[in-house]
């Protein structure tokens, strides 16, 4: 498997896993801390532009050959 697949595959598991957090924390009963899990979704969701961005430059590098 190539890296830039590994790269993609992570990006869109971490706006997949933000989701799931961010929609955690708006199911917490009143009284408890849901600002917690959707923060980290939200810093989660950071994360994807990252590894997209990092997985086209390694894509470019393998279709040059220099991977």
């Amino acid at each position: 498997m190539k890296f830039s697949t590994v790269l993609y595959t992570l990006g869109f598991a971490s706006i997949v896993i933000s989701a799931i957090n961010f929609i955690e924390g708006k199911q917490v009963p009143e009284g408890e801390r849901k600002d917690d899990k959707q923060h980290d979704g939200n810093f989660i969701g950071h994360w994807a532009p990252t590894f997209f961005i990092l997985a086209k430059v390694v894509e470019d590098r393998e279709q040059r050959g220099e991977i």
